[in-house]
């Protein structure tokens, strides 16, 4: 009984092996990351709709993914049953595979002028087939569907960054 178990226990071990193998080929290179973060201290842009900022980053391969994140202050103000939208484009477009990288901040019951809530959000994913070489990496913001125009404002009284990394392309 003890040496089937042993037989199974080694078994289980060298398919282990061989599927970390697999995914890791190259595992040095994991050791080479390549990132960048573009970081603004008291941002304070008033703008409900554009560009906000743009972060260069060169990539080095086309197999891989790009991860993105915003992490600072949004807000909306003196609005009801308003929402604004906040999202990474890649060159101007924004990400397809697998989706957009986005949020929203929504607000009911605010337009009597005291509501003016500012909060650290942070917008995080992974957009892949973005071309490798120099990519302009945007955050921006703009209307939510179904939503007009609202008053929003984004990296007040803080320092706010956008994250930029090169990842590994995801399972098969």
């Amino acid at each position: 009984m003890m040496a089937k178990r042993s037989i199974f226990v080694l078994a289980l071990c060298v398919q282990l092996v061989s599927v970390i193998a697999s995914c890791c080929n190259g595992a040095e290179k994991l050791l080479e990351r390549n990132w960048r973060q573009c970081v603004y201290k008291n941002l304070n842009d008033g703008r409900d709709s554009g560009l906000i900022k743009e972060c260069l980053f060169y990539k080095k391969s086309a197999d891989t993914g790009l991860r993105v994140f915003y992490n600072g202050d949004l807000r909306l103000y003196n609005c009801h049953h308003c929402c604004r939208r906040w999202y990474f484009t890649f060159n101007g477009v924004e990400c397809s595979a697998p989706q957009a990288i986005d949020g929203v901040v929504y607000m009911r019951h605010g337009n009597n002028a005291q509501k003016n809530l500012h909060r650290v959000r942070e917008i995080d994913g992974v957009c892949e087939r973005v071309p490798k070489g120099i990519v302009r990496v945007g955050f921006s913001v703009g209307n939510c569907v179904g939503f007009g125009t609202a008053d929003a404002f984004t990296g007040w009284n803080s320092v706010s960054r956008i994250y930029i990394e090169e990842v590994p392309p995801p399972q098969a």
